[in-house]
């Protein structure tokens, strides 16, 4: 109801994901730094060391 009153207050998702640095991200199963990626069900962090590791961590972008 917000957004259909006032569409400009959702940010992009590219917008949040850039927000939160990467940097702070790692694999919980092996360690390296998470790397976000974009899927047709979409957007995700994936292990950079991908396809040794496939370990993902869903978005929080509503």
């Amino acid at each position: 109801m917000i957004l259909a009153v006032n569409p400009g207050t959702a940010p992009e998702p590219k917008a949040v994901i850039a927000a939160i640095p990467v940097n702070d991200m790692t694999c919980l199963r092996c360690g390296n730094k998470m790397v976000p990626r974009t899927s047709a069900k979409g957007n995700f962090y994936g292990c950079s060391s991908f396809p040794k590791c496939r370990y993902i961590k869903k978005n929080q972008i509503g």
